[in-house]
């Protein structure tokens, strides 16, 4: 390049100095150093080079490009989550509890009345004084306590000495319980038939959600098995093999996108066509997105993290 002068004069030649301020503009202005600290290091350097042209190669040797597309690590991951897939057909997929009410007793509660009071058929008014104390018994409490030949066999009258009658009595309280069941993978296989009927019997979107769980099972059966045959199977070199991987890992978004749509159906719901309570409370009075959740069990859930995982591999190829 040349720099035009003065009308008349000559053209003169940009200097090396003006060059290397051009080039770095003003970020590596001047003249940059050596790039080797002596001429032995230099001399190495440019044997090196030599040497590898000669052999042929001209690839750097940090080049992305000379690195495995699928690494050993990559198939050995992959294959834990296959593995992992299949072996969640032995865990549950699904689960429902039923709430069990049981009466039990609470720590027992005393009254104290004059046995003359007992005797006398102003004994129920002193009860509503009581602030609910006597309305928490049992009937029997107040029946017995005007009979005194006729003592109670859950309350105890006790008479002290100074006349006055102490009765005991306990208060019932409630306590609710769940019994929770559940289903594994392979068990789902088996019960169609009869968890179906059911299912399909509840309306469009239960039968639906049903048809895609269905889905969901054959392929959790099929993908691994696929993935499998990706890793190991093909043939070709390095390159074909990787991309051939790469079109079965994108198939493992298959299962992952039936789920999500199974769960935007839940929320238009649908009613039962049976009696949900006669089976599992959990289920409620009718199908949406939280008996959708509560019903998915760790099987489902762990199947899913896996063809992610794997599903993730395919779009780092």
């Amino acid at each position: 390049m040349a720099a035009e002068g003065k009308k008349g004069e000559p053209q003169k030649q940009i200097t090396e100095k003006q060059r290397y301020t051009f080039i770095g503009f003003d970020v590596f202005p001047g003249k940059p150093k050596d790039l080797f600290k002596s001429d032995a290091e230099k001399s190495k350097h440019v044997e090196a080079v030599k040497s590898k042209r000669e052999k042929g190669d001209v690839v750097r040797d940090e080049c992305k490009l000379l690195e495995e597309r699928v690494s050993s690590f990559d198939r050995i991951v992959l294959t834990v989550a296959c593995v992992i897939i299949l072996g969640t057909f032995t865990i549950p997929w699904f689960s429902a509890y039923n709430e069990i009410i049981e009466e039990v007793n609470d720590a027992p509660i005393s009254a104290v009345v004059d046995s003359t009071i007992v005797e006398d058929s102003t004994l129920l008014a002193m009860g509503d004084s009581l602030n609910g104390v006597t309305q928490a018994m049992d009937s029997t409490v107040l029946a017995s306590a005007t009979n005194d030949e006729a003592p109670l066999e859950e309350e105890q009258n006790i008479q002290n000495s100074s006349g006055e009658e102490v009765i005991h009595g306990y208060v019932a309280k409630k306590k609710i319980r769940r019994e929770t069941s559940s289903i594994a993978g392979y068990d789902v296989l088996l019960s169609i038939g009869s968890i179906g009927g059911y299912v399909f019997g509840s309306g469009i979107i239960l039968a639906v959600t049903g048809l895609i769980f269905i889905l969901f099972l054959l392929v959790c059966l099929a993908l691994p098995a696929y993935t499998l045959y990706g890793l190991y199977g093909m043939k070709g070199d390095a390159d074909k093999q990787a991309l051939a991987l790469k079109k079965v890992l994108k198939f493992n978004w298959i299962p992952v996108i039936l789920v999500v749509v199974a769960y935007i159906l839940s929320f238009i719901g649908a009613d039962y066509g049976f009696d949900s309570k006669t089976i599992f409370t959990s289920l409620g009075a009718a199908y949406g997105p939280g008996v959708f959740m509560g019903t998915l069990s760790y099987g489902i859930i762990v199947s899913l993290g896996a063809f992610i995982l794997t599903a993730l591999k395919g779009v780092e190829i």
